[in-house]
């Protein structure tokens, strides 16, 4: 460990970094929340009561049970990594890390390998954007202050 390592880890975690921090548990809690709204859903009811359309039903009824692990993993080591982030631990890049890779896996196949791509509704494609940037950003975040 070199000095510079040491000082950060010893001082306190500014505020700003802190509420940041905070932001995150809130942001990937709500991921969480979203990936058990979307596996626990029954999609055939959904889509007969009009919310959305039966080829969302569909795609969302397809997706492997390994890829609605890798939403959730995203989600949970974001909210972890947030955690770490908190307070200032070098593990926080590496969590965030894994929860981008789960990230790009996820959307991978939704939009790549699995052909369901253009039956989902084209909003979902912005949330993508947003989703992985904010990941990225937290990635990046925890390079430099931890």
């Amino acid at each position: 460990m070199n000095t510079a390592t040491l000082s950060r880890q010893s001082s306190q975690t500014p505020i700003w970094l802190k509420i940041v921090s905070v932001i995150g548990v809130i942001w990937y809690a709500f991921g969480l929340l979203q990936f058990w709204m979307g596996y626990s859903m029954d999609p055939a009811a959904v889509a007969a009561a009009g919310e959305i359309s039966a080829g969302h039903a569909a795609a969302i009824a397809q997706t492997p049970g390994l890829i609605w692990l890798s939403f959730a993993s995203a989600s949970a080591a974001g909210l972890v990594g947030s955690l770490l982030l908190f307070k200032r631990s070098r593990t926080a890049v590496t969590v965030f890390t894994i929860s981008l890779i789960a990230g790009v896996i996820y959307y991978v196949w939704v939009y790549g390998l699995s052909g369901t791509g253009s039956a989902r509704p084209s909003e979902e494609i912005i949330i993508m954007l947003v989703v992985l940037g904010v990941t990225l950003g937290f990635n990046v975040l925890s390079r430099k202050q931890t």
